[in-house]
């Protein structure tokens, strides 16, 4: 069910400094980049997370496999939020057979403490591409998507608790498929984290 509260939508406004005018209208007249990031979240009603990551259109939806060429340069958050994401069967395979999969949320958007936000930053710069060839495990879901919130801001950044516990980025969760993140900071491709993002998730979420 998508997330819809006034509480979740004050509180991410709050974070980006919109409810306490830290942003004014002399910084959005002279900076493009201020007016182009209080559009995502009002976009989507102050919300963080969609329903259904955007669809990757290969069989589990992962979306690309390709390592990315360089590591990401991600801001710091102000704050962040967490869902996790099940697979879920959303029709036959290309040929009639088998099945592909989705993304689906469960449950609803948990907010990181704000004394976790260094530890989470901290694990973001050492996100690096991942190894071409590499030993994976054949099990699947679920995925967690931590969403950095930097003004009104977001990204997406996608672990997989399973395999390789591979890493994407998507500078518009709601649109940019997983691994096609293409904004300044971002980069496409898959990269490879450090085991303590994961379980940072994990225990905020509580799976």
């Amino acid at each position: 069910m998508p997330i819809r509260s006034r509480s979740l939508a004050a509180a991410i406004l709050l974070a980006a400094g919109v409810l306490t005018g830290c942003s004014n209208a002399s910084d959005r007249a002279t900076d493009p980049s201020v007016e182009a990031s209080e559009d995502e979240i009002s976009a989507h009603d102050g919300e963080v997370c969609p329903e259904v990551l955007p669809e990757a259109g290969d069989e589990y939806g992962f979306g690309t496999s390709e390592p990315a060429t360089s590591s990401p340069t991600l801001a710091t958050p102000e704050s962040a939020w967490v869902c996790v994401y099940d697979a879920t069967d959303v029709g036959p395979g290309a040929d009639g057979d088998g099945a592909t999969y989705g993304w689906t949320r469960s449950g609803e958007a948990a907010q990181v403490p704000s004394s976790q936000l260094a530890g989470i930053s901290r694990s973001l710069d050492e996100l690096a591409p991942a190894p071409r060839h590499q030993m994976c495990t054949a099990d699947l879901g679920p995925r967690w998507m931590l969403v950095s919130v930097v003004g009104t801001d977001l990204t997406g950044v996608v672990v997989d608790g399973f395999g390789c516990g591979d890493v994407r980025l998507t500078d518009e969760p709601f649109e940019v498929v997983p691994g096609e993140a293409s904004s300044s900071g971002t980069v496409p491709g898959v990269l490879a984290g450090p085991d303590d993002l994961l379980a940072a998730l994990q225990a905020i979420t509580g799976r």
